[in-house]
């Protein structure tokens, strides 16, 4: 009897290893099909281009140009990227990839400790062929680096140095989409949001007493369309020309269905963490006035999470992800389906304890 009730459990839990394996096989070869498709394609016009642009403003910093770049990132960026002035235009576009490439590789290691071998490499080929991380790749942009310094503060427990490595990033990068998740720190990761928004705010006035108040200005006015460079720069993204993939620019039935994002997100934020957190990820691509394809590759932060409540979902926007991207209108449908599955009547009671020990622990002592 106890070798037929240990042989039922082996082929159990064979059953159940392979209930998901060829699905994530699935996921590898049309991500492999359509992601490295999609990069052949456009690899020659994109080659590169973020990274150029670090590396140049870096490059006129060190010559000593006092006048704002003109990119969407804080003049800090231009500091920070000063490393890249060492090295070739191409070997700065190489440097990036291999960051970004590392990143990746490190998330996904971490994310699938515990499973089989096949298993983490068909992951390995899924994440790596998905459409948004090659295009980020490509282009040598920061997301993926945002996406790192947010992983502690999505994995791990509150804690205030957690908050430290995503402070940094807002410093150089504000990217508008990382605006929910700020609200979502409110609720649920109250001390790393107060590293956050401390490291933040000191790198900021570093960057002015360094660069000076000037280039920061003119950044502002770049950001809130004030100023001349703004014609090429933030709203201009907005257009669908450019391929963007948010609900902007607003008309009466975007700005209806914005309405209802930010009733759903906000709800799923105040009732779990961890539907909030996934809400939140997709309310920033869905709000932010302007979501570029390599944008969705935060994403990869809200698997891990949405495979707790909603397994199914997660396979099916996994299998659909890179044919969405063919359409913006495509895309924000398929986003508003990854949204609208954080939704919840409850709160869970581990989710109700972490939020009274967030209150406890804003309250000042005697």
């Amino acid at each position: 009897m106890t070798a037929i009730g240990s042989a039922r459990d082996r082929l159990s839990e064979v059953a159940v290893r392979w209930s998901g394996r060829p699905t994530l096989l699935a996921i590898a070869l049309m991500n492999v099909i359509t992601g490295l498709g999609m990069g052949v394609g456009i690899a020659g016009a994109n080659f590169g281009v973020d990274s150029g642009l670090y590396r140049q403003c870096a490059v006129l910093l060190a010559k000593g140009q006092t006048e704002f770049c003109g990119f969407l990132y804080s003049p800090l960026m231009a500091l920070a990227a000063w490393p890249l002035t060492l090295v070739s235009a191409t070997g700065a576009i190489l440097i990036m990839i291999l960051i970004g490439g590392a990143i990746v590789l490190a998330g996904v290691a971490l994310e699938t400790r515990g499973r089989a071998l096949i298993d983490r490499v068909l992951v390995g080929i899924a994440v790596f062929t998905f459409a948004p991380v090659v295009y980020e790749l490509l282009l040598g942009q920061t997301t993926l680096l945002i996406a790192a310094t947010l992983y502690p503060i999505a994995r791990r427990q509150d804690g205030f140095r957690n908050g430290i490595p995503f402070g940094v990033a807002l410093a150089l990068a504000p990217k508008p989409l990382l605006l929910p998740v700020l609200f979502w720190m409110l609720i649920w990761r109250r001390r790393a949001l107060t590293a956050t928004v401390l490291t933040g705010l000191i790198l900021t006035l570093i960057g002015i007493a360094v660069l000076g108040f000037e280039q920061y200005r003119s950044w502002f006015m770049v950001l809130t369309g004030a100023g001349r460079e703004s014609v090429s720069g933030t709203f201009v993204l907005s257009g669908d020309a450019v391929g963007n993939r948010s609900l902007w620019p607003l008309s009466p039935v975007t700005f209806v269905v914005a309405c209802a994002v930010v009733v759903v997100t906000v709800w799923a934020i105040v009732r779990d963490a961890s539907r909030g957190f996934v809400a939140s990820l997709f309310a920033g691509l869905l709000l932010a006035p302007y979501s570029l394809l390599y944008a969705y590759s935060i994403l990869l932060l809200a698997v891990k999470p949405a495979l707790e409540f909603a397994p199914r979902t997660v396979g099916a926007l996994a299998l659909t992800a890179n044919l969405a991207r063919y359409a913006p209108a495509a895309l924000i449908i398929w986003s508003l389906v990854g949204l609208s599955r954080c939704l919840t009547l409850r709160q869970s009671g581990a989710d109700r304890e972490l939020m009274a020990k967030a209150d406890v622990a804003t309250i000042p002592a005697p």
